[in-house]
């Protein structure tokens, strides 16, 4: 694993692919395909399949697999795959090494889901996954404030090929702090070590705003230079003109993108994040590229919602591309 060379691909829009059903309810493994080298063909590099935008929490392990082969067999040369893994860590590691042999680049740990998350536990779960895969870059998800820069340093001085991480908790003042701590840990470590200037990429940790397109410029500000994003699925062109406004320190520009967003993506979070999934898949079944159908214990939406989502993507509807006709048949609206 070159590390500079990884955390320089994922330092742009990493786009967490929704998985589309069949009408029996089944995952459909050619519209996967077909909706990754949709994403791929429109800019987008870095791709998570297993994501919470592709419903890792409803599939079964056989079906986390299955979706992961298929989105890493529609990739081109260019593309970097990071695999989701969670749940219990002998899970977590299986689902892991399955990753590497699979041909994904790096990782993505979904935060535990248990309700009694320490710190220090937080800290042995993500270190304990990444050992089992020393030839893959390992993204923590991290969406607990009661973790802090000293237990993310602590991580990353655990485990050298933790190479970045997925911030979601919702509070710029918090991300800033826990950013500036942790990357002062980590250069009192190597100062001590007598390696100074060394480190995951000589600077330290990738810093990702977890929390997509209405994050993404606060968290830039204070130091993330990537995002994830579930908007990616529907408008690739919008994100992409986000990362070009926040790279160029062009501020009005990506406060421009943000106000395009903005009611698509409060949808997303409205009832805390009840309609998460149900929102982009809407809006995609909307524009013909899938069927809208999530399952438990997401919720279709109700009539009303659904538009509300035709208006929110009025604004850049333009800039949707066409699913190809020679990939698979497209979804009517």
């Amino acid at each position: 694993m070159n590390t500079e060379d990884l955390v320089a691909r994922l330092s742009t829009v990493i786009g967490i692919p929704v998985v589309p059903y069949g009408e029996d309810g089944r995952i459909d493994h050619a519209r996967t395909a077909a909706l990754a080298a949709r994403l791929i063909a429109n800019g987008i590099s870095v791709l998570t399949p297993n994501g919470n935008t592709g419903e890792f929490y409803a599939l079964a392990p056989s079906e986390r697999r299955e979706v992961l082969t298929t989105v890493v067999e529609a990739r081109t040369a260019t593309t970097t795959i990071v695999a989701g893994v969670g749940y219990d860590v002998a899970t977590a590691i299986d689902d892991a090494r399955f990753a590497h042999d699979a041909g994904a680049d790096a990782i993505m740990i979904h935060q535990p889901v248990v309700p009694y998350l320490a710190a220090d536990g937080w800290v042995e779960y993500n270190a304990a996954i990444a050992a089992a895969v020393p030839g893959l870059g390992v993204l923590p998800y991290l969406s607990n404030p009661a973790v802090s820069g000293t237990h993310v340093a602590r991580l990353a001085a655990l485990a050298p090929n933790v190479v970045g991480l997925k911030y979601s908790v919702p509070d710029p003042v918090v991300f800033a702090t826990t950013r500036a701590r942790a990357e002062e840990a980590m250069a009192e470590e190597r100062a001590g070590a007598g390696t100074a200037g060394e480190g995951t990429t000589g600077e330290g940790l990738l810093w990702i705003a977890g929390l997509a397109e209405s994050y993404a410029p606060a968290y830039w500000q204070a130091g993330a230079r990537a995002f994830t994003s579930g908007l990616v699925n529907v408008a690739p062109a919008v994100s992409l003109r986000m990362l070009a406004a926040l790279r160029a320190g062009d501020y009005d520009e990506a406060a421009d993108v943000w106000r395009a967003v903005r009611h698509f993506e409060d949808l997303r979070a409205r009832d805390r994040s009840a309609n998460n999934v149900s929102v982009v898949k809407e809006a995609m079944h909307q524009l013909g590229l899938c069927r809208r159908e999530v399952r438990a214990p997401s919720h279709g939406l109700a009539p009303e919602l659904a538009a509300e989502v035709t208006e929110s993507i009025r604004p850049w509807r333009a800039l949707v591309p066409a699913l190809d006709a020679t990939e698979t048949e497209r979804q009517p609206a």
